[in-house]
């Protein structure tokens, strides 16, 4: 591979933010320990059972609620923390199901009658496999209920009992993906808790691969049939495990502030797009570019062991009806990657944050010699996508003379080696990330006054007070502190220490997860 793509893949599949599995899996880790403590707190008749959960090491924790039943009973929980909290616990109920899994394996892949895992040196993947009657145990009558809503959504008619042809096609199409492209491929599989099989048909013709979202969570299906060729089987793994990395990024940092606007129809659809839906598009198309790009410049030896990659790339036909179709246009990831960027950037990016912005400015910086043509990433006035107007100050943003204090009770997880804070508000199930810099602010919020609060933030941000203010506003709309004054309850979770990292002011705000 030249040197130029496998650059790019380094850059893609390592950045500490958005691109790294490890760092993304432990964010993740993070808001599962973080949501049991809320939901402990909703559910008290369950707090024993949340706690013990809680604690279990890493690797136990993630083998329970990586389970794609057990993690939408911990979603399903977290959104109706606040608006049904008198709502049964539905994890609760699948812990108390899972309790006759085997301890080696998730609940639901010890419930399968033969056990595969697909790529076992790449990530923790499982494959359905069992031929039970769904009724057999209450677990698996839950699997097949949330495969029944994806499947009716995606217009596949039913779930196919994998043969050993399959499987052995499954795994050859990973392995080929992780030699291609050791850091996106490899690392975009890590993303995969479950694999399915499926056939159907949609609006744009047969179903060859489907990734789920929040109904069953981190599993994606596969068309047999399309995993003849190990090069299609690369391209449709990466192409949804990729999706379900995004999942995982946006669970841990609000990337978007209006996520469910609405951006118009896509020129190769017939439907109209949410945000949501063009910020992980553009992702995973961006990606798809270095993937065929590395396909077609694939080494002899690969060629050899896995045959010619195809000479014309295919992302997916044109939805029948769509303009694209009609105009034999955006049949390719680099046509769709610079519409998306353009969607992203400029007409939609005053909705982008801080965050938001980094990661599309990460990824079209990186795709750039691949895909020429894509809109400028700079921030000059003539690129500008956040609107600034020369207006009087809002009252509110004037910090307040007498300091702030940490609201209490506060429940918080530090991530030292991330620069990152996990914290949730009192009264609240929304949690909230804060950057190396928020959280040396937030420390600092401890009843002090103002001209000593200033006075300390200076000590290690000496360039000045730029950037305290935005940091303050961002920590009070998150309801984690109050300005000094307002009478705090008599107890408080905190951070034992503070962020090792300088805190820079660039990019200070504090980023919301939302509980979903």
């Amino acid at each position: 591979m030249p040197r130029n793509l496998t650059e790019i893949d380094r850059i893609l599949g390592t950045d500490p933010r958005f691109g790294s599995a490890d760092t993304i899996d432990a964010r993740n880790t993070a808001r599962f320990r973080v949501g049991l403590r809320i939901l402990a707190g909703r559910h008290p008749r369950h707090a024993t059972e949340f706690g013990r959960v809680g604690r279990l090491p890493t690797a136990g924790l993630r083998r329970l609620l990586c389970d794609p039943v057990l993690h939408n009973a911990f979603e399903r929980d977290l959104a109706v923390a606040l608006s049904r909290p008198s709502e049964p616990s539905t994890l609760a109920l699948m812990l108390r199901q899972a309790g006759s899994a085997k301890d080696a394996l998730g609940p639901c892949e010890g419930l399968m009658e033969s056990h595969h895992q697909p790529w076992p040196a790449l990530g923790p993947a499982w494959v359905w496999t069992s031929t039970l009657p769904e009724e057999a145990h209450p677990l698996l009558t839950a699997l097949g209920r949330r495969r029944d809503d994806v499947f009716e959504e995606m217009g596949v008619t039913r779930r196919v009992e994998p043969d050993g042809e399959a499987l052995a096609a499954l795994s050859r199409g990973a392995e080929l993906l992780a030699e291609l492209l050791p850091h996106t491929g490899a690392g975009a599989l890590r993303h995969v808790a479950l694999v399915g099989f499926a056939e159907g048909e949609d609006e744009d013709g047969s179903v060859h691969s489907f990734a789920c979202g929040d109904r069953l969570p981190s599993a994606l299906f596969l068309s047999p049939h399309a995993l003849t060729d190990p090069w299609k089987a690369a391209e449709l793994l990466f192409h949804e495990s990729l999706h379900l990395k995004m999942f995982d990024i946006m669970r841990t940092g609000a990337l978007v502030s209006d996520i469910g606007r609405m951006t118009g129809i896509p020129p190769w659809r017939v439907v109209d797009w949410n945000l949501r839906r063009v910020y992980s598009s553009l992702h995973v198309y961006a990606h798809m570019v270095l993937f065929f790009a590395a396909a077609a410049a694939a080494p002899a030896e690969l060629r050899r062991r896995y045959g010619e990659p195809p000479a014309r790339e295919s992302v997916g036909a044109c939805t029948p009806g769509s303009v694209a179709a009609a105009e034999g246009t955006y049949a390719t990831s680099e046509e769709r990657t610079r519409y998306l960027a353009c969607q992203a950037l400029h007409a939609h990016g005053d909705a982008l944050t801080s965050d938001g912005r980094a990661m599309v400015v990460r990824l079209l910086d990186a795709v750039a010699p691949l895909v020429p043509g894509l809109p400028p990433t700079d921030r000059s006035p003539e690129h500008a996508t956040e609107r600034v107007t020369a207006s009087a100050p809002d009252p509110a943003a004037v910090p307040h003379p007498g300091g702030y204090h940490q609201r209490r009770p506060i429940t918080v997880l530090p991530l030292q080696d991330q620069g990152t804070l996990l914290a949730v508000a009192p009264g609240s199930s929304r949690m909230v990330w804060l950057n190396a810099h928020a959280w040396f602010v937030f420390s600092l919020c401890d009843g002090r006054d103002l001209r000593a609060l200033e006075a300390a933030y200076l000590r290690k941000a000496p360039g000045g007070l730029s950037g305290l203010g935005g940091a303050l506003e961002a920590l009070l709309s998150a309801g984690l502190i109050a300005p000094t004054g307002t009478p705090p309850p008599a107890t408080v979770t905190v951070p034992a220490t503070t962020p090792t990292t300088a805190p820079a002011a660039a990019g200070s705000r504090a980023t919301e997860g939302a509980a979903r």
